[in-house]
């Protein structure tokens, strides 16, 4: 089947564009295999394009499906590829069969319908080194080959199939603003990110984590210790740290030290802890100064423990006396200075 669209739709879908290109054809005829196939352009949401491709078909798509960014109807994957999804809500929503659409690849070998002297021809021109003459015949080789596109069966270079039980994105939602806490702009509440105890946005996130210290766990606690029990030094039974495997060669001679000590994430501790605390939030205790005590709650998640090393078996150390709870991120081991 060769395209219907009437000359006047395909000069909105050009203007709206800006240029008649191949791309912009091809999204002319996917939009209208789903016209056929999925009914009526979209006046409001109704109607979901999922693309994965950011080219020029999908303005396309845009102009004669009534998919776009502004409504939530127009979702964009980075895949680089020309696939695109389409699906219509139902009015009890859930999920759906949806209608895939791609665009088939060359067939090895196979040009592109140009000649070598046309391609040479394209090349000088994309680089500007044509002369007039040259720019008038390149534009009407990729005329040509643009309306082309119109005239070729769909079968030719589209493959469609269904999606049953299709889960469609949700609707598009209203989010608050709020103001970023590095440059003050007002920023949607979902578009934040919580880096050092601020509000931050995207633009300003690269540089808040640049000037941020970043850490990665050699490897793991693994003991009887969990979450909610308040770990104590004298009555924690041993534990295995279980060191990556590729960071095995550090271990190395750790079995002559008896003492060590081991910095650990606390990766469960409070976001905003107070700088007073009561000793093991006893009531009856006065409230100190959070740097006098081993309170988990700390301004930096960071703990410390001094341990007896009682095995090494490979990649894995054998501890007494470790607080920390089972699945806590490992972040250090150090010889202690009296063992």
């Amino acid at each position: 089947m060769k395209s219907q669209l009437n000359p006047e739709m395909l000069d909105h879908v050009i203007a709206f564009h800006g240029h008649l290109c191949p791309g912009l054809m091809t999204g002319v005829r996917v939009a209208e295999l789903v016209l056929r196939e999925l009914g009526p352009r979209s006046s409001d949401e109704e109607l979901v394009a999922v693309v994965e491709t950011d080219n020029c078909a999908v303005d396309a798509i845009q102009y004669l499906l009534g998919c776009t960014f502004g409504k939530g109807n127009l979702i964009h994957l980075d895949h680089g590829q020309n696939v695109f999804t389409f699906a219509r809500r139902q009015d009890d929503g859930g999920r759906v069969t949806a209608l895939r659409v791609e665009r088939k690849p060359r067939p090895e070998g196979a040009s592109r319908d140009l000649t070598p002297d046309q391609e040479a021809l394209m090349e000088r021109v994309r680089a500007g080194e044509g002369t007039e003459e040259e720019q008038r015949e390149a534009d009407a080789l990729w005329r040509q080959r643009s309306l082309a596109v119109l005239e070729m069966d769909e079968a030719e270079f589209l493959t469609m199939r269904e999606i049953p039980d299709y889960e469609l994105p949700d609707r598009a939602s209203v989010h608050p603003s709020i103001a970023c806490e590095s440059c003050g702009r007002m920023t949607m509440s979902t578009r934040l990110q919580r880096i050092g105890g601020r509000n931050i946005c995207i633009t300003c996130a690269a540089e808040a984590l640049s000037e941020a210290a970043v850490f990665w766990p050699i490897g793991v606690v693994c003991n009887e210790l969990v979450a909610g029990h308040a770990p104590s030094r004298a009555k924690s039974p041993s534990s295995r740290l279980v060191i990556d495997p590729e960071l095995a060669p550090a271990l190395e001679g750790i079995e002559a030290r008896q003492r060590l000590e081991v910095l650990f994430y606390l990766d469960r501790a409070e976001e905003h802890p107070p700088l007073l605390q009561r000793r093991r939030r006893d009531p009856e205790q006065p409230l100190t100064g959070v740097f006098t005590l081993r309170s988990p709650a700390r301004p930096n998640a960071i703990g410390l423990s001094r341990v007896e090393l009682l095995e090494r078996r490979g990649n894995e150390l054998i501890v007494a006396g470790l607080d920390a709870w089972d699945g806590t991120p490992i972040l250090d081991i150090k010889p202690s200075e009296d063992g």
